[in-house]
């Protein structure tokens, strides 16, 4: 079992040569996450072959123009290549009039139908479920309202250990009965169905957009396969970090050793900063398994933990 991570934006306040505004795809199977949708999103998806019709819900992390600005125009578009299929927004108070406005200005009435659901707690809190998977969302400390989220696989299936399987002679018939009756009769003993399944560990993934270091923050995201986590500035500038809401790639890495994740993938980087190296070996100096999110970059990320880059522009 695998999920896909495709870095669409990671960029900071303004779109710069070959780094784009904030968006990013979490593909799950079947479905997609669209999570935040800055300027020139939809065109990153075509010029990347994103399927737009994969994309079931869309979280979006506050109302700032780098993270939202592209959601006109991909709402608009369903619209005009006739989608049918529901569509699920999730984001802070305010999320719907700003949709609202768009409607009124534009006279897009919409024909599919599209959910909203806006946030507005303290805590962590599971704010939508589909049958293979759930969102949780949790406050971040930023300038206007602003939630990072959670995404969890649920379990919707049983593992079996084949060697198990193997070195009792279990036939197909067997294995068929013992799915249906909760056990296996072998050699005179009734075998429980526990005693053949394997745990695997199940896929999640955390996403902390823009916000200021608070060791909390490590609590919500406790644990994830892969943490997503903004790194605007660099150590030098960690005052300028604190002062403007955002963390640095030092700090990022902190949260991501608190949380215990196994995997870091850095983002939303300043314009003032030209290369990008510095931030990936400031963050390695804390934690191991660093990746530096860039437009374009694909990533799959496993369940035995194990995360891989699959390409870049």
């Amino acid at each position: 079992m695998s999920w896909g991570i495709h870095i669409l934006g990671a960029n900071s306040a303004v779109p710069i040569r070959h780094r784009y505004p904030s968006a990013q795809i979490l593909e799950l199977g079947s479905q997609s996450v669209l999570i935040d949708c800055g300027e020139g999103t939809q065109i990153r998806m075509l010029e990347q072959q994103v399927k737009r019709s994969k994309i079931s819900v869309i979280c979006i992390s506050h109302l700032h123009g780098d993270h939202v600005f592209g959601l006109p125009g991909l709402l608009t578009t369903y619209n005009l290549y006739g989608r049918q299929e529901d569509l699920v927004l999730i984001g802070p108070k305010g999320l719907k009039d700003f949709v609202d406005v768009v409607v009124r200005a534009t006279g897009h009435q919409f024909v599919y139908p599209l959910n909203i659901i806006e946030m507005e707690h303290e805590g962590s809190a599971v704010v939508y479920e589909d049958q293979g998977y759930s969102i949780s969302a949790f406050p971040l400390q930023h300038r206007i309202p602003t939630y990072g989220y959670r995404i969890d696989e649920k379990s919707t299936r049983l593992y079996l250990d084949k060697g198990k399987v193997k070195s009792r002679g279990l036939s197909h018939v067997q294995i068929q009965s013992m799915m249906k009756h909760g056990f296996v009769h072998i050699d005179g003993e009734d075998v429980p169905l526990s005693y053949f399944q394997r745990d695997r560990e199940l896929l999640s993934y955390g996403y902390v957009s823009d916000t200021k270091y608070f060791e909390s923050c490590a609590d919500f995201v406790k644990g994830v396969v892969t943490l997503y986590h903004e790194s605007t500035f660099l150590n030098e500038d960690e005052e300028l970090a604190g002062q403007r809401y955002h963390s640095t790639a030092g700090q990022a890495a902190q949260i991501a050793r608190l949380g215990q994740c196994k995997h870091l993938l850095l983002g939303h980087y300043s314009s003032r900063y030209d290369n990008l190296t510095p931030f990936y070996n400031e963050a390695r100096e804390v934690f191991q398994s660093v990746f530096l999110g860039l437009s374009g970059k694909r990533f799959t990320m496993y369940s035995d933990g194990r995360m891989k880059e699959l390409s870049e522009e």
